[in-house]
């Protein structure tokens, strides 16, 4: 008998413990709008001004860009604010600046595009103790991976060797972030993204067609300074 009070005692105390977990944590899901600035290497201007720029100065020149970022989210409440841990994709879209896209156009080039989808795993505080009832400050941080997607450039067919293809590339990635909520489901914050140092180098496939076939990989360090609005639900 005293065993299955025991047990019932024990039973009850996990449920009690579950149910206050429970009316403390819960899932959010964030849709963000991003603009970007980019940082090292990818902002660096070109030392060449010959299109296209090929594997030798591609990477470099990005413009202004923007993105969409997708995150998921478990809040905890901690006394004092909340933690949030989360897991976040982010899809980054630069073409290239510095008067690049004129001197394609001048030459009938396509111009390329750059792409990064860094994916991160990370964590927020939020503090909840402001004079402001409606607002809420936050700062958090994230690690993980970003690819690096770059379009062809230049123009007709492989065949004709005037069309050149980049391999994509994976590197470690990482991000601080700072803002603030304004009520329940809108925020802001500025943030650095921390992309890689990504090695370029020609997809395997067309290498034998490349006139430049030969030329070392290239490294270029990648990042960005972001404006985040962000819309939670």
């Amino acid at each position: 008998m005293r065993k299955v009070v025991r047990v019932l005692c024990l039973t009850v105390m996990l449920m009690s413990v579950g149910m206050a977990a429970q009316s403390q944590t819960y899932l959010r899901h964030s849709i963000f709008l991003n603009g970007n600035i980019p940082t090292g290497d990818f902002a660096s201007s070109a030392s060449s001004n010959t299109v296209p720029l090929t594997v030798t100065q591609i990477g470099k020149d990005a413009s202004v860009g923007f993105g969409l970022g997708y995150r998921a989210n478990y809040h905890f409440s901690v006394g004092v604010g909340q933690v949030a841990p989360f897991a976040g994709i982010d899809f980054l879209w630069n073409t290239l600046g510095g008067g690049w896209s004129d001197k394609y156009s001048d030459v009938y080039y396509s111009t390329p595009t750059y792409f990064n989808i860094p994916i991160l795993l990370g964590v927020s505080y939020i503090y909840d103790q402001l004079p402001w009832q409606s607002i809420r400050a936050f700062g958090e941080f994230g690690l993980g991976t970003d690819f690096l997607w770059i379009t062809s450039e230049g123009k007709g067919k492989v065949e004709d060797l005037e069309r050149y293809y980049y391999k994509g590339s994976f590197a470690f990635s990482f991000m601080l972030g700072a803002g603030a909520f304004f009520g329940e489901h809108v925020s802001a914050g500025i943030y650095y993204y921390g992309l890689g140092t990504h090695e370029i180098d020609y997809t395997q496939n067309t290498e034998k067609y490349h006139p430049m076939t030969g030329i070392s990989r290239q490294r270029r360090s990648v990042g960005s300074v972001m404006l985040r609005i962000g819309f939670h639900f």
